[in-house]
């Protein structure tokens, strides 16, 4: 079954929410530090949460809005840089459960990251498997 329009604006729409939404959530732990204890155990400092912000700058968000303009203008560099992202958002997922389950703590996080998981994997999945049947 090839995609339809409507799937394909909803691929690209969910990359770009998924870059914007990366932006909104370091302003979020910037301007409101209160906030930030909902994403921490009592165990771990603040400073373990505020160092993900380079990878997240680099990777989540500067590679979700790229993966948006790639997928929406057929680039081809976009199927590369999906996978990566993919797999960087994976791992920071499994190590956020892996903290999580060690500090039973920061569990908003961690399922926010767990929910992006599954859906950039069942995006690569079926963007993979609509490509194959193309062949």
């Amino acid at each position: 079954m090839k995609f339809t329009g409507y799937w394909k604006n909803g691929i690209y729409f969910y990359l770009l929410a998924q870059g914007i939404g990366g932006i909104l959530w370091w302003c979020l732990l910037f301007q409101l530090p209160d906030c930030r204890s909902w994403f921490l155990s009592d165990s771990l400092p603040e400073r373990v949460l505020l160092s993900f912000w380079l990878p997240d700058c680099l990777i989540f968000i500067t590679g979700s809005l790229a993966a948006a303009s790639g997928y929406r203008n057929h680039r081809s560099w976009f199927p590369p840089l999906l996978y990566f992202l993919t797999g960087g958002i994976a791992y920071v997922s499994l190590y956020c459960l892996a903290l999580s389950v060690s500090t039973n703590g920061g569990w908003p996080g961690t399922l926010i990251m767990l929910c992006c998981m599954i859906v950039m994997l069942l995006i690569c999945l079926v963007l993979n498997r609509d490509r194959h049947r193309e062949i």
